[in-house]
């Protein structure tokens, strides 16, 4: 009795037959872009050789080429001779110079590097006589260029190549061209370059041998599985870090609001108890700003949590309006005065004349409130900090210094990330949250700016950030 051999089901014929189809689709693809990339190439070189070519040509000399019996002149064969030894050294097929006239479909030739020619040479087709289109372009001889559109504009503007690939009875050309310009800035006229392009399409057909095609297979499928282990990697690190992050709200949360809830319940349990005291207003009085405070800063925790929200969902609405970026400083420095002398520091602005530019001063009063709420609380006493101003052509940056603690490099690259705080921040401030850098460098950026640090421990820091004009 002979066993019956199960075939495979059409779930896996159909996945085999995928999997065949997209290694066709893969390899026609791949030869397709190495097509169009040599050609790119070749257009690279060809727009290279015609721009470096364009600029050792006089235009202000050419412009004495005009008309036929122009060739006598001896700028004229100049000009020729200069032409064939541009193909000589290159190896372009063809070489010419073109100048515009009042009918934008056509062209004039000023010089052609076929005129250094003998007639046998020019003899392309072999017939024994020079025909009208095997002729050379001679000065003021009209050129058609109705059906290029290169030449109708961009190519008198900078170097280029035509997009297509011409074939006639010279066999497959490209074509590149450049201008060529007058001692004043103005353009002459235009170098033309013609390169064979048989070398190249005979390289692009060796392109896939089988071995280069088995390497090709190879290497698709490594890709198909680094892809694969990369994005399972990736979705992995990110619920981590969704973890983490959530798990670090949650203790920040605890954290911070645990303090001033504290002191508001504190506060009113106190109240209840010393109802019947004779000195029940004063102690209200005490209690109740006990509370404001405590209710201060839990807004100011909330509000700074809803702010990074906008900023890791990218909702920030950013509104600039022509601002005064003097009296936007004038009002931090008022803000932070009492604080100033609280803690027997010192404010230097330095800037010259007022800068008008577009800016939310919301947002941009926020940037410098908490920049130099760190300046401040970081310093030690009796120290100076600077807001120095230097405008710019495009943008204007602000840089805020302090002489205090500083940050140490290993947190240097983790500043303007969310919850992170320098390893010895708790010294000087034991409650931040590590979001207030990273709301600021969401704001400047929203605002076109950049933002960044400088700091050394026991130096101090400086804040830079930009804004553009």
């Amino acid at each position: 009795m002979t066993s019956r051999k199960h075939l495979p089901g059409w779930p896996v014929i159909l996945l085999s037959m995928l999997v065949a189809l997209g290694i066709i689709a893969m390899g026609v693809f791949f030869y397709v872009r190495a097509q169009n990339v040599l050609e790119q190439q070749l257009r690279g070189h060809l727009t290279s050789i015609a721009a470096a070519s364009a600029l050792s040509i006089d235009g202000d000399a050419i412009d004495f080429i005009n008309i036929a019996s122009d060739v006598d002149n001896s700028i004229y064969v100049e000009t020729i001779k200069h032409l064939q030894q541009l193909r000589l050294q290159t190896g372009v097929r063809f070489a010419y110079i073109l100048r515009r006239t009042d009918d934008p479909n056509n062209l004039a030739f000023v010089a052609d590097a076929d005129a250094a020619l003998t007639p046998q040479q020019l003899d392309v087709n072999g017939n024994g006589r020079v025909d009208a289109d095997e002729e050379a372009g001679y000065p003021g001889e009209l050129y058609d260029i109705s059906d290029n559109i290169m030449l109708q504009n961009e190519a008198f503007s900078h170097p280029v190549a035509d997009p297509n690939i011409t074939i006639d009875q010279w066999g497959l050309l490209v074509s590149g061209y450049a201008p060529i310009y007058r001692s004043d800035g103005t353009v002459s006229a235009v170098l033309g370059i013609d390169m064979r392009a048989e070398e190249f399409f005979r390289q692009s057909r060796r392109i896939f041998t089988p071995e280069a095609m088995g390497v090709v297979l190879i290497t698709a499928f490594a890709a198909a599985a680094g892809i694969i282990a990369s994005w399972e990697h990736r979705r992995t690190s990110m619920l981590k870090r969704i973890n983490n992050e959530r798990s670090g709200l949650l203790r920040l949360t605890f954290h911070q609001l645990g303090e001033p809830l504290t002191i508001m319940k504190w506060s009113l349990e106190t109240l209840r108890e010393e109802t019947q005291s004779e000195e029940l207003k004063k102690i209200v009085d005490e209690h109740v700003l006990c509370m404001d405070e405590g209710l201060g800063r839990l807004n100011s925790i909330i509000d700074t949590l809803q702010l990074a929200e906008k900023v890791d969902l990218n909702t920030l609405e950013y509104l600039p309006l022509p601002s005064s970026l003097r009296a936007l400083i004038d009002n931090a420095v008022n803000e932070w005065s009492s604080s100033l002398q609280a803690h027997k520091l010192k404010m230097n602005v330095r800037m010259k004349d007022d800068v008008i530019l577009p800016m939310d001063t919301t947002l941009i009063q926020l940037v410098l409130r908490q920049i130099l709420v760190n300046a401040i609380e970081y310093s030690d006493e009796n120290s100076t900090v600077d807001i120095i101003v230097k405008p710019g052509r495009t943008s204007v940056e602000i840089a805020i210094s302090d002489t205090g603690c500083g940050i140490p490099t290993k947190d240097m690259e983790h500043l303007f990330e969310k919850y992170r705080r320098a390893g010895n921040a708790h010294l000087k401030k034991p409650d931040g949250n590590g979001l207030g850098l990273y709301i600021a460098k969401g704001i400047i950026e929203k605002a076109g700016g950049h933002i960044w640090a400088e700091s050394q421990v026991k130096k101090g820091t400086t804040v830079h950030f930009t804004l553009p004009m």
